[in-house]
Parts: structure tokens; C-alpha cells; sequence
């Protein structure tokens, strides 16, 4: 697995969104949903065009803020104006594991996020944000499934537990 790691600014999103809950099975039926829903729509065709930023593309991003507040949004980096019907989102600064993918997609884009979190985060030193995830996709007019993609998943460093000698 190709992976780097790198600390990025704040990045505003624009795009549309649909709310999620914490099971993550029914979240597997909504994300492909809502994808489907967002190709037949204009929708899709607008958020390609409001691409500017880094990271360059598509993007399909889970935020989650609390319990209640989990949203999926299929969106592009941007400085442009919000189109109506559309909806921005700050994602606050933060050092990403960024991991690269060449294979088809969306398969492998689920086996990176399975590899990710059980080959490398638990030896890596790092853990999980909570906060972003990204799914970096090209804007890409061929229908071609296997193109290159990344995934972003905001990482803190792991903090280290010091246990004194007469403790153990």
C-alpha cells in the first residue's frame, strides 16, 4: 500500500450531502444511493466545475462531528461562490494518511480503507482523527473504472502512556 503522510491547510468543500448514522452497514446502502442519485442529477456536472483546490477532483467525504451530526458529501475543493441548492463545509487543518490507489474503484477504495485501519494505523504511531475522511476521484471523462484515486483519513499522534516502575 502507497501511502504518505502530510499536514494540509483548512479545505472548503461545496457540493451536496446526505446525513448518515453510525452503523456502518446502513451507511454501505446510502453512500451508493445517494452516488447514483448525484450522477443522474446536474448536480454532479456542477461540482465538477467548482473544482480549483487541492485535493483535485471529486471528492466523497464522510464528516463526523458528533453521534447526531454525520454527513456524506459528494463535493469538490474549491474557492467558488455556493451554488444554490449546494452546501459548503470547512475541514479544519490536519495532518492526513493519504493512500494511493491505481485499481478499479469502488472496490478498492474499501479494500484501502480495511487495509489501512488494520495493516498500518496500528503500528504506525499514529490514530484515528474522528473527524474526515476523503475519497479522492479524477474528473475523468471516459466511463473508465480504473483510474487513479487516493483516500485521506485525518490522523493526531498517538499519545503515549507513561507508566511508573512501582505501578506495574
Amino acid at each position: 500500500m502507497r501511502y504518505r503522510i502530510e499536514t494540509k491547510d483548512s479545505i472548503r468543500i461545496v457540493g451536496v450531502r446526505v446525513a448518515l448514522q453510525e452503523d456502518v452497514e446502513k451507511n454501505s446502502i446510502i453512500i451508493p444511493e445517494f452516488w447514483n442519485e448525484t450522477l443522474k442529477s446536474n448536480s454532479f456536472s456542477e461540482i465538477c466545475k467548482l473544482t480549483n483546490k487541492i485535493p483535485q477532483g471529486i471528492l466523497g467525504v464522510t464528516v463526523y462531528q458528533n453521534p447526531n451530526d454525520i454527513y456524506y458529501y459528494i463535493a469538490a475543493a474549491t474557492d467558488k461562490a455556493v451554488p444554490e441548492e449546494m452546501v459548503e463545509f470547512e475541514i479544519p487543518s490536519t495532518t492526513w494518511g493519504i493512500c494511493e490507489c491505481d485499481k478499479c474503484f469502488p472496490e478498492s477504495i474499501t479494500t484501502i480503507f480495511k487495509r489501512f485501519y488494520t495493516e498500518w494505523l496500528p503500528f504506525s504511531g499514529y490514530e484515528h482523527a474522528e473527524s474526515s475522511e476523503i475519497e479522492v476521484y479524477p474528473i475523468n471523462n471516459e466511463k473508465s473504472k480504473g483510474v487513479h484515486s487516493e483516500v485521506w483519513i485525518a490522523l493526531k499522534k498517538q499519545k503515549h502512556i507513561k507508566v511508573k516502575r512501582n505501578e506495574l
